[in-house]
């Protein structure tokens, strides 16, 4: 929620969360509001345990307090207790109408169950009461991205900007929007933001450290000539993976020497690069000591000023070495005709992967298909549906302990068949025929119409053209796989 969680705290200070956020002040008794403050100290501290507790005292000592009811289901949907959440949040609206926080929050709850047209409504009472409550505007912008209502989502974002000049949220979100479009000039730019509302622990603890050492400056483009680059990655591996084809361009600037920090499951895809690269994945002094420059590799194609037509696509530009390719050869030699890689979910982690992943149940019309051998790509637990399907399918995921071992066994098939996740994006820098199951919102990268990427020239996607249906996407890619199978072609 942004910005509007200061507008809890600051009364930590003395002073009332309406200052900030428009509500207007309650009159609420001494001990219901020293629990409540309470309260916010444990949130201020991320204790949700403690902070749900003082709050329900504060509750208990006023049942009409609204900001405690407020805060509360705030705490609530932090912990994703939807319902127990939107219980406390129609209480506070019952009890003030006019409490713009209220609906704010039960608008950015429809939003986490994907009910759009309620949290539509929900955002349009907040800023009824409050037409300058930047959040709110910010949030029926997400809304209308996701809805594909674009132009709508740019207008919320723009008055949103508006009202705060630099809302890192509203400059990231009008990037996906303005890269969805295509227009990488106006996004490229602002996608920069995106580490101005980075969560991630681990980034945000690296960002920290940089920022206590100037004396190692941002790469923004200056002359690298015999100078040592440190590129970190961050976003998912599959973001990487897709960044990957911009690390060989840096020889066009002289550069010194090359070293990337990553996560151990990249290291060896790292490697094959065609540059002299060293590759890390502990941040300590050793590491310290061995650059000039950094930059993150989400930030490569800004760097590098990349438009729509100008993407590096030539695939693949990741190998794999002979002596894992022939493994997999070997394995596979007794499978008859197409050869054909599934992964149907992505990490759980991921806020809206509810909205990309599928179940494996979803895709049998797949299997009907004759002439196909299936192989499973699937790592997580959601691996554990191959048990509950009785399908064949091969399943050798146990043995891929990295990116370069899931990559040889890619290299052997004849096509993937995917939902965006970092496999589709591995199986396209291979130059491997990958058919991508796109939801209706979809990425950025993967624009907003077509069949074909422009980052992957043997990628296919198939994409949603209503909300949350994948019956037909599922029924389609089965159409065109008899076909292939049927031509004998072994491409997509």
């Amino acid at each position: 929620m942004f910005n509007w969680i200061k507008s809890i705290l600051t009364d930590v200070t003395g002073v009332d969360p309406a200052a900030t956020a428009g509500t207007q002040p309650r009159a609420v008794g001494a001990q219901s509001e020293a629990y409540r403050k309470q309260g916010n100290l444990f949130l201020a501290d991320g204790n949700l345990y403690e902070a749900e507790a003082s709050y329900r005292q504060s509750i208990a000592a006023d049942p009409n307090s609204v900001n405690a009811r407020i805060n509360l289901g705030f705490v609530l949907l932090k912990q994703n207790r939807l319902e127990d959440a939107k219980l406390a949040l129609e209480r506070a609206v019952s009890v003030d109408p006019q409490i713009a926080d209220g609906h704010y929050l039960l608008a950015t709850l429809s939003q986490q169950r994907n009910r759009q047209a309620e949290a539509i409504g929900n955002f349009d009472r907040a800023l009824a009461i409050n037409p300058e409550f930047a959040e709110a505007h910010h949030g029926l912008g997400v809304t209308f991205r996701v809805l594909g209502r674009l132009d709508e989502a740019l207008r919320c974002f723009d008055k949103a900007l508006s009202i705060r000049p630099g809302f890192s949220p509203s400059r990231f979100n009008k990037s996906l929007v303005l890269l969805l479009r295509g227009d990488f000039a106006g996004g490229l730019e602002l996608f920069e933001s995106r580490l101005d509302v980075c969560e991630e622990r681990q980034i945000l603890d690296w960002m920290a450290y940089l920022s206590d050492h100037p004396e190692k400056p941002l790469w923004q483009g200056q002359d690298l000539q015999g100078r040592r680059l440190l590129v970190w990655t961050e976003q998912g591996a599959g973001d990487c993976m897709m960044m990957m084809r911009y690390v060989p361009r840096l020889a066009e600037k002289s550069v010194g020497k090359i070293l990337v920090l990553s996560d151990p499951s990249l290291t060896r895809l790292i490697q094959t690069l065609p540059v002299a690269c060293e590759v890390t994945s502990q941040v300590g002094d050793r590491l310290w000591e061995s650059f000039d420059f950094h930059c993150s590799i989400m930030s490569l194609p800004f760097l590098f000023g990349t438009r729509l037509d100008t993407i590096p696509n030539v695939v693949p530009y990741l190998h794999v070495a002979d002596d894992l390719r022939k493994k997999w050869s070997e394995r596979l030699a007794g499978s008859k005709g197409l050869r054909v890689g599934l992964v149907w979910a992505g990490n759980r982690g991921y806020g809206r992967d509810f909205v990309r992943s599928v179940s494996l149940r979803q895709l049998s019309p797949l299997f009907d298909v004759p002439g196909a051998t299936f192989i499973s790509l699937q790592k997580g637990v959601v691996a554990d549906e191959l048990e509950d399907t009785h399908r064949s399918m091969l399943n050798w995921m146990d043995e891929c302990e990295d990116f370069m071992d899931t990559a040889a066994l890619i290299a052997n098939l004849s096509l993937v068949i995917s939902v965006d996740t970092s496999v589709a994006h591995l199986t396209g820098a291979l130059g491997v025929p990958v058919w991508l199951l796109n939801r209706f919102e979809s990425e950025w990268r993967w624009l907003r119409d077509g069949e074909r990427s422009p980052w992957y020239p043997t990628m296919r996607i198939f994409r949603q053209t209503v909300s949350n249906d994948w019956d037909s996407v599922v029924k389609r890619i089965a159409d065109e796989l008899a076909r292939l199978s049927r031509s004998g072609t072994t491409t997509g």
